[in-house]
């Protein structure tokens, strides 16, 4: 009950509001695998990695949801939620190569927090498919 009320939290808010947060953690995690190599991270090149990788994800994500908005019968309404859980997959991919690699848990930090705010999403996005299936 607690996941689905933390879900809502963020689906049920603005396309803008939903591009901003999602795009946020995919820079992050994109910063995170990229820096997951490095010992000393430069901080100006992982603010620029960070909202390169961040404004192209909320820009194409936006798109999509304004999309979906206008069309929704074209555009299937599951679309959402397997975004959150490839996110969330793929940025925990990216803070695993960070902790275990020469980055550490300075650089795994920087994925964590977002893994956190895309949990409640993405495990909602894994009950509506492994319940109904890829359909």
């Amino acid at each position: 009950m607690l996941w689905a009320l933390l879900a809502r939290l963020i689906t049920r808010q603005p396309p803008l509001f939903q591009a901003v947060v999602l795009g946020l953690c995919v820079g992050l995690f994109v910063t995170a695998g990229a820096q997951a190599n490095t010992r000393d991270t430069v901080v100006e090149k992982a603010v620029l990695q960070t909202a390169v990788a961040g404004v192209i994800a909320a820009t194409l994500f936006y798109l999509g949801l304004l999309r979906s908005r206008r069309q929704p019968d074209r555009v299937g309404a599951d679309w959402r939620d397997g975004v959150y859980v490839m996110v969330w997959l793929l940025g925990s991919a990216a803070a695993v190569m960070a902790l275990f690699g020469q980055g550490g848990l300075k650089v795994a930090a920087l994925a964590i927090v977002p893994l956190v705010l895309l949990a409640a999403p993405a495990l909602q996005g894994f009950r509506l498919i492994l319940g109904r299936g890829w359909e």
